[in-house]
C-alpha cells in the first residue's frame, strides 16, 4: 500500500501543482474532462504532482512527475496510468527534455520504456522554397470523414518510421480517430498525381497564432522515394504563407532520417529534442 495519499488536485492545490510541473507558465485547464492533475500528499503535505491527458484514438500523454521522493513519484505515475486506462487509453506517451530526465526515472520504474527522441523543427515561411522541377501533384481539401481520405491516411501508416510503436496496440479505427477528430483551425488535404485519381499522400495542418503546425504528413508506400514528401512540405509552406503565418513547425522521430533530410533541405532547423517514453496500458 502506497504511503502517499494520491488523489486529484483540489481547487486550492491546482495552481501550486501546475506551477510545480511547469514552473512559471501555468496552463489554463478550464475544467477539461480529458485532463487530470494528481497530487501526492504525505501527512497532509503536497509532495508532488503529475498531469495526464486522454487523447482521441486510445492515446494518452503523461507528464514526468515532479515529487519530493521516488516513492511519491511512483505513486503519481501509477495514479495517472490508472486514470488513463479507465478512459480507454491503450498506449501512453511521455516526453522529457534533458532537464526533465531525472523526473522521468519514475516512468521507467513503472512500465514505460524509452523508445526514441522527438525532434522539433521550425522554418520561417519567407522566403518560400523553389517549386520542384519535377512536381505535378494535385492537392485538394478533404473531409476527415471521407472514405478516400481515411483510406489514404491509413495506408501512409504502413512501414512508417515515425514512432511505429504507437500503431501496434491500436485498431485501424483508433489510428484514424487520433488524426481525424474534428478540431478548430485544422485543415486536411489529399495529394494525388496530377491528372490521376490515385492518392499519394496526406497533409494535416493546424493553424495557431502566427504559426502553422504540420501536424501530420504521410506518403503512401508506393510513392515513397520519388520526391513526394518534399512536395507535401512545400505545399504546407505555401498554405502557411497564404494564411499569413510567420513560421511552420513540425516534429519527427529521430529515427526517421528520410523525413529529417527533407525538412533540413527545405530550410527547417532543429529547435528541441525530447526523449520519448511509451507504456502499453
Amino acid at each position: 500500500m502506497d504511503p502517499y495519499l494520491v488523489s486529484p488536485a483540489g481547487p486550492q492545490e491546482l495552481t501550486p501543482a501546475l506551477r510545480l510541473l511547469f514552473g512559471g507558465e501555468v496552463p489554463a485547464l478550464d475544467r477539461r474532462d480529458d485532463v487530470a492533475v494528481f497530487v501526492a500528499r504525505d501527512a497532509g503535505w503536497v509532495g508532488g504532482a503529475v498531469l495526464a491527458q486522454a487523447l482521441p484514438g486510445a492515446l494518452g500523454v503523461a507528464w514526468p512527475p515532479r515529487a519530493e521522493s521516488p516513492g511519491a513519484a511512483d505513486a503519481l505515475v501509477r495514479a495517472a496510468c490508472d486514470w488513463l486506462r479507465r478512459r480507454g487509453v491503450k498506449v501512453c506517451q511521455a516526453f522529457a527534455s534533458a532537464a526533465q530526465l531525472p523526473d522521468a526515472d519514475a516512468l521507467t520504474r513503472n512500465g514505460f520504456r524509452r523508445v526514441t527522441q522527438l525532434v522539433s523543427m521550425r522554418r520561417e515561411v519567407e522566403p518560400l522554397p523553389a517549386a520542384p522541377t519535377t512536381g505535378g501533384l494535385a492537392f485538394r481539401p478533404a473531409s476527415p470523414l471521407a472514405a478516400e481520405f481515411r483510406d489514404a491516411l491509413l495506408t501512409t501508416h504502413d512501414g512508417t518510421l515515425d514512432c511505429p510503436e504507437l500503431n501496434g496496440e491500436r485498431s485501424a479505427d483508433e489510428l484514424l480517430a487520433g488524426l481525424t477528430e474534428p478540431a478548430p483551425d485544422t485543415a486536411w488535404y489529399l495529394a494525388s498525381e496530377a491528372g490521376g485519381e490515385r492518392a499519394v499522400g496526406v497533409v494535416i495542418l493546424a493553424t495557431g497564432p502566427g504559426e502553422v503546425e504540420l501536424s501530420y504528413l504521410g506518403v503512401v508506400p508506393a510513392a515513397r522515394g520519388r520526391g513526394v514528401g518534399g512536395e507535401l512540405v512545400q505545399f504546407a509552406l505555401s498554405e502557411a504563407a497564404a494564411e499569413g503565418a510567420v513560421a511552420v513547425a513540425v516534429s519527427a522521430d529521430a529515427r526517421n532520417e528520410p523525413a529529417l533530410r527533407i525538412y533540413r533541405r527545405l530550410g527547417f532547423t532543429e529547435t528541441e529534442r525530447r526523449e520519448v517514453f511509451l507504456a502499453e496500458l
